[in-house]
C-alpha cells in the first residue's frame, strides 16, 4: 500500500503535485475544524457524535400515517427506543436506562379495584428532571394508591409508557385508563420532551424546526385531521348514538396552545388530542407529522 501510494506521488509533477497537496492540505483543515467545533461548540455531541441532527423521518403517505395512528396504542411497551449514538448524561440511577419502570404496581380486590400500573422515571439526575419525575409520581402513582384504597364501587385502572431518544431529544408518553362504575372510561395522555445537553424542556416549536417545516403547514394538518375526525364522528353517532363531538372552532387546536406531543425514534412527531384528559371519554385525535 506504501509503495502505491508512493508511485502515485512520483508521477505527480508541475502544476498537479501543487494542485494535489493543496487539496490535501484542505482537506485536513476541514477535518480539523469540524473536530474542534464537535469538541468544542457543537452543543449536542453527547448524544449527535456525527453532527447529522434527529432523524426526521421519510415523508409517508396518507395510507402509511393512518396505520401509525391505528397502532398508537401497540406504542406503549413499558421501554425506551433510542436512535442516537454515545448518549451521555449523568444518571440518578447510572445502571439503568435513561426512561425505565419505577413502580410497577400489579393489585386487585374483585370486589373493588383492579390496578396495572407500570410508572416510568426519567434517570438523569438534574433539577429539572426531577420535577417532571415529581408531577408523574402525583399524576399517576398517587392515583393508582387512591384507587387501591377504594372500598365502594368497582374501578379498573391502567398506566404504560414509552419513551424514545432521537438525537438529543428524550420524548415519554404515558397513557392511563380509569375504568369507575357508573362511568365512561377516561384515557388520559401526558407527555414530556427533554432535551438531554441542554437540560431543558423541548418545546413544539423545536420540533417543528428540527422536522424542517413550517407552523404554518402544522396548523393545516391538525385542522383538515381533526375536522375529519369530527366528521366520522357524525356519521357514526347518526347510526349508533351520541359521540364525544369536538369544537373544531376551540383555541385548543391552534399550534401555540398544543400541549401534548412527543418525538419517536423513526423522527415522527405525534400531537394528541386526549379528550379524556379533561373528561370522562376515550376520545382523542392524533396528528402525525
Amino acid at each position: 500500500m506504501n509503495r502505491a501510494i508512493r508511485r502515485f506521488v512520483g508521477t505527480l509533477t508541475g502544476p498537479k503535485k501543487y494542485l494535489f497537496f493543496t487539496v490535501l492540505i484542505l482537506i485536513c483543515i476541514v477535518a480539523l475544524c469540524l473536530g474542534i467545533y464537535a469538541q468544542f461548540f457543537y452543543k449536542y455531541s453527547d448524544t449527535d457524535v456525527l453532527m447529522l441532527g434527529i432523524n426526521i423521518g421519510s415523508k409517508k403517505t396518507a395510507e402509511e400515517i393512518d396505520i401509525l395512528k391505528s397502532n398508537f396504542n401497540s406504542l406503549f411497551t413499558n421501554s425506551i427506543i433510542i436512535n442516537s449514538e454515545n448518549v451521555r448524561t449523568d444518571k440518578l440511577e447510572p445502571t439503568k436506562d435513561l426512561v425505565y419502570t419505577v413502580y410497577n404496581l400489579v393489585n386487585e380486590d374483585e370486589n373493588y379495584y383492579n390496578v396495572n400500573a407500570q410508572i416510568p422515571l426519567l434517570n438523569i439526575n438534574n433539577e429539572k428532571a426531577k420535577v417532571i419525575n415529581a408531577e408523574i409520581k402525583s399524576d399517576f402513582y398517587d392515583k393508582a394508591n387512591e384507587v387501591m384504597r377504594r372500598k365502594k364501587g368497582n374501578t379498573v385502572y391502567t398506566v404504560s409508557y414509552a419513551s424514545f431518544v432521537n438525537g438529543h431529544v428524550l420524548s415519554m408518553v404515558i397513557k392511563s385508563s380509569l375504568k369507575e362504575e357508573g362511568k365512561a372510561e377516561k384515557v388520559t395522555v401526558k407527555t414530556y420532551n427533554y432535551s438531554i445537553p441542554e437540560n431543558k424542556i423541548v418545546t413544539l416549536q423545536d420540533l417543528i424546526k428540527e422536522k424542517e417545516t413550517t407552523k404554518e403547514t402544522v396548523q393545516s394538518t391538525i385542522t383538515n385531521d381533526v375536522k375529519q375526525a369530527y366528521n366520522n364522528a357524525k356519521l357514526i353517532a347518526d347510526q349508533y348514538g351520541v359521540l364525544y363531538e369536538r369544537d373544531l372552532s376551540s383555541d385548543m387546536y391552534k399550534v401555540e396552545n398544543a400541549t401534548t406531543y412527543f418525538l419517536t425514534q423513526d423522527g415522527y412527531v405525534y400531537i394528541i388530542y386526549a379528550y379524556g384528559n379533561n373528561d370522562y371519554t376515550n376520545e382523542m385525535d392524533i396528528i402525525i407529522f
